[in-house]
C-alpha cells in the first residue's frame, strides 16, 4: 500500500459521503451497452456485466457517464489488462455495492498515468474491503440481507438513490480504505474504529439513516474493524 504514497491517498481518498463529482460527461445507458460490445472480451463476460451493468444503473448504484468513461479508458488498455478490468468490475457489479467512487478512483488513476497494476491493485483492494464488511455486517445482524437481495422493509421515508444499506457498506470499507492507503497500519484497529466512527457521525441522519448508522456504532469495536482488515487481507480465511 505504501507505494502509492502521497498521489495514492488524493487518488483514492473517498472524501465525506459517496455522492461524488462524476470525472465524465452524461452518457445513456444505450451508450454504455454499446461500448462493452465493442470491446474484446469472452462472450460470457460481457453477457454478465450486460445484465450487472443495466442493474446497477437502474438502482442508480453506477451513473452511465462514469461507466462509459470507464469503459473508454478500458479500451485503451492491452486486451488482457482490459479483460482484467472488466473482470474486476463484473465482480463489485455483481456484489451490488454503489460504484461511481470505485470507478472514479480508477479514472482519476489512469489519467494520471498510473499502470494499471497500481489501479488494479488498489481497487482489489477497495473490493475486497467491500466483500468483507458487507460479510462481517451480516455475521453481526448490521445487514439482514446481502445487498443483492431486497431488504426487510424498515419503516422510513423513501429516499431516491441506492439503498442506505449499499451506502452504510460504501462509507465504511470506503474510511478503513482511505486509512490503509495512506499508510496506516493494518493492526491499528482502534485508529480505523474512530474514523469509521467520526465519519459515520458526520453522515447520520443526512447520507444515512439515524436508526442504521445507530444499529452499526452499537456493535462497532476494534474486533469487529480487524475482521473486516483480517478478511480483506488474507482472503483465504473468507
Amino acid at each position: 500500500m505504501r507505494s502509492w504514497g502521497l498521489v495514492g491517498l488524493v487518488l483514492l481518498m473517498g472524501g465525506l459521503g459517496w455522492a461524488q463529482v462524476p470525472l465524465a460527461p452524461p452518457a445513456t445507458p444505450d451508450q454504455v451497452l454499446e461500448l462493452l460490445q465493442t470491446l474484446p472480451a469472452p462472450p460470457d463476460l460481457k453477457q454478465s456485466l450486460t445484465g450487472e451493468l443495466i442493474a446497477a444503473m437502474q438502482e442508480a448504484r453506477l451513473t452511465p457517464g462514469v461507466a462509459l468513461a470507464f469503459l473508454k479508458e478500458v479500451a485503451e488498455l492491452s486486451q488482457a489488462d482490459g479483460e482484467d478490468a472488466l473482470g474486476i468490475l463484473n465482480h463489485a457489479l455483481a456484489g451490488g455495492y454503489i460504484l461511481d467512487p470505485l470507478l472514479n478512483a480508477a479514472l482519476k488513476g489512469l489519467r494520471l498515468g498510473r499502470p494499471w497494476s497500481e489501479v488494479a491493485g488498489v481497487l482489489k483492494l477497495r473490493i475486497r474491503l467491500l466483500d468483507t464488511t458487507q460479510q462481517v455486517f451480516q455475521r453481526q445482524g448490521v445487514l439482514l440481507m446481502p445487498l443483492g437481495e431486497a431488504q426487510p422493509s424498515v419503516l422510513r421515508a423513501p429516499q431516491p438513490g441506492p439503498l442506505p444499506e449499499a451506502k452504510l457498506v460504501l462509507e465504511t470499507a470506503w474510511a478503513i480504505g482511505d486509512f490503509l492507503v495512506a499508510g496506516g497500519s493494518p493492526a491499528d484497529a482502534v485508529s480505523m474504529a474512530r474514523e469509521v466512527e467520526e465519519r459515520l457521525l458526520r453522515l447520520r441522519g443526512w447520507l444515512l439513516p439515524a436508526d442504521l448508522v445507530d444499529r452499526l456504532l452499537a456493535e462497532l469495536s476494534p474486533a469487529l474493524i480487524q475482521q473486516i482488515v483480517g478478511l480483506a487481507l488474507s482472503p483465504e480465511r473468507r
